[in-house]
């Protein structure tokens, strides 16, 4: 055989030998696609405030690599079976704080792979909220605190960062969540508040109109987790729904449920009244998604969306 055509054959082999090992590259990367979660998120683009959810399909994973963890930036999501897709669709919520800059942004998805941690990035949009602003007079105590009042503060700061940091995995509530009392909102979310000529503070909840005395209700099912007089928030229920929500009542009258006890969805758990830092009769309610105040409104259409797949 001349020299020339064994060069041809050989060339031939080894082209052959390199479409091979491609085409088997090609197939296995096709084959970790297929078994890569497939994230969708509620919103591309979410306000300041707002409650992002995550659904993470883990059908195509082997059941063997589903330890998934999200996270946005140091908040850590907790993930839950969707309540209505079933276990092998994840759902977390993402709190949007107040305070976050407006633009381009990213969660984290991380998952196991054959013995490693795979990640990715899933991109979204934060816009900034218009938020207006309140003058309030209050008793200046509630302004300038005194030396044995910043003790105070400090150390129920404390007790209720531990709360909000040890709530229940499991989600504790079905269905949408309810606005607790039947008023008329007087104090939307997010507003700047100037007390007595001081701005202290932006609202982290919502204030509805009631009389002393008025029943306050539980937005959802949970455990109660803190009934107190705190010092900015008078007589106070904080209410564990799991999967990293919380609901809290505050300048309450009266307090009727104890900490521990689980409770039902629209069981009363005090009275209205204006204990604290307040400047009449109302409800304050507010959310807590992994510890991010969010806007407690726009948290029940959330809670209608993750209801309706």
């Amino acid at each position: 055989m001349p020299r020339w055509a064994a060069w041809f054959l050989f060339a031939c082999w080894l082209g052959a030998v390199s479409t091979a090992a491609t085409e088997t590259l090609a197939h296995a990367q096709s084959a970790t696609d297929r078994t890569d979660p497939e994230v969708t998120l509620s919103a591309v683009e979410i306000e300041t405030g707002g409650t992002l959810v995550v659904q993470v399909d883990c059908r195509r994973m082997p059941a063997a690599s589903r330890d998934l963890r999200l996270s946005f930036y140091d908040q850590g999501i907790m993930v839950f079976p969707h309540p209505v897709k079933g276990p092998a669709v994840q759902a977390g919520l993402v709190g949007i704080p107040l305070t976050a800059p407006p633009g381009k942004t990213h969660l984290t998805i991380e998952w196991g792979a054959a013995g490693q941690r795979l990640a990715r990035k899933v991109p979204f949009e934060i816009r900034q909220g218009m938020y207006g602003e309140e003058r309030l007079t209050v008793d200046p105590r509630h302004v300038r605190p005194g030396p044995k009042d910043l003790e105070r503060i400090r150390r129920e700061q404390e007790e209720l960062k531990q709360i909000y940091a040890s709530g229940s995995r499991s989600q504790l509530w079905q269905g949408v969540f309810q606005i607790p009392v039947p008023g008329e909102m007087n104090g939307p979310f997010g507003t700047r508040r100037v007390f007595n000529g001081e701005l202290q503070s932006h609202h982290t909840g919502v204030d509805f109109r009631a009389q002393t005395g008025d029943p306050v209700h539980a937005a959802a099912a949970g455990v109660v987790r803190l009934t107190k007089d705190l010092f900015y928030s008078g007589n106070a229920v904080i209410v564990d729904h799991g999967a990293g929500v919380f609901s809290y009542y505050i300048h309450l009258s009266r307090i009727d449920v104890k900490v521990g006890r689980k409770i039902a969805k629209g069981q009363v758990v005090g009275l209205a009244g204006a204990t604290g830092r307040a400047t009449g009769p109302h409800l304050h309610w507010g959310v807590k998604v992994n510890s991010i105040n969010v806007n407690p409104l726009a948290f029940v259409r959330v809670t209608d969306l993750l209801g309706g797949g």
